[in-house]
């Protein structure tokens, strides 16, 4: 079921069980995907909270709206009834302001969606600040602290990221190529380790074609092979993940990483092996912050 993203395959093998509880859950759509996963034996009987019992939901627990199922969730997490939270409506914009008023989401959380290119046969990530809508660079600093070496942990090889901006050139009037230029140089005097290489600041094209880069004069040896893309705001990873998704139609999945409270968003539509490979993300990612927690800190070496 996941040889659409083998990485996360080879990292699912590592596995034990892990306990998930599905937050105000009010359709059968996760329920195909989280009986293959119980099947296979990465997790445990899942609970649901939900207003109303639905067919395959075995362990149920009633909920009046998705403010008590929110918190409901954490109380799961706290009692160590569950390991990762996984949101079961499509309404996603309430779903994390709910976790962030709550302080049950942290504000430098990041959204890491996972792209499989089928010509490459590899996979590769999109940076997304989503609960920042207007990030700073202290934002982006932060955010690729966390991220990073998850990618790593991942790819099993450095990553190299393209920092994007409307233009390939610094402009003062243009914060984003600032911001992707101070990151470039942070990544060469490795402030992110020596796993992380940032180049930027690039716009798209430059990024996604060595033909359009050196048609622009830009030296950029990565240039259509990047492993991830950080994107200035948002907004424009919307657009790009949406364009991959419908007009390229690449599998796309992604988590939610916040320190070790991570969230599994609602991404539809996905297939039954998409909508697996997704969940399965979300407990590589706990699994490897946890341990990460227990070691005392990142590895920013190998």
């Amino acid at each position: 079921m996941l040889n659409l993203f083998p990485e996360i395959g080879r990292q699912a093998r590592r596995l034990k069980p892990s306990r998930c509880v599905i937050s105000y859950a009010t359709d059968q759509a996760l329920i195909p995907a989280l009986r293959l996963l119980v099947e296979q034996g990465l997790i445990t009987e899942p609970i649901f909270l939900a207003p109303r019992k639905l067919d395959g939901m075995k362990l149920f627990r009633k909920v009046s709206s998705m403010r008590d199922s929110a918190i409901m969730a954490h109380e799961c997490r706290k009692n160590q009834e569950a390991e990762l939270i996984i949101q079961g409506h499509e309404k996603r914009q309430p779903f994390i302001s709910l976790h962030l008023d709550g302080g049950m989401l942290e504000p430098q959380a990041v959204y890491v969606a996972a792209f499989y290119d089928v010509r490459r046969r590899q996979t590769f990530f999109g940076i997304d600040p989503l609960v920042a809508l207007a990030p700073t660079l202290e934002n982006h600093i932060m955010r690729l602290n966390v991220v990073g070496p998850f990618m790593r942990h991942l790819l099993k090889r450095r990553i190299q990221a393209a920092a994007l901006a409307p233009i390939e050139t610094v402009n003062p009037k243009l914060p984003a190529t600032i911001s992707a230029a101070v990151l470039a140089q942070m990544s060469v005097r490795q402030q992110f380790g020596n796993f992380l290489e940032v180049s930027g600041p690039l716009d798209i094209d430059c990024a996604l074609s060595k033909v359009a880069a050196q048609r622009k004069g830009v030296e950029s040896k990565n240039s259509g092979s990047f492993d991830s893309y950080i994107f200035p705001d948002t907004n424009s990873a919307y657009f790009f993940a949406t364009f991959l998704k419908y007009i390229g139609k690449v599998p796309t999945i992604g988590v939610l990483l916040s320190a070790d409270r991570h969230l599994l968003l609602n991404s539809t539509p996905l297939t039954v092996s998409e909508r697996v490979a997704e969940i399965t993300l979300g407990l590589i990612a706990n699994n490897f912050y946890k341990k990460t927690k227990q070691r005392g800190g990142y590895d920013s070496g190998n």
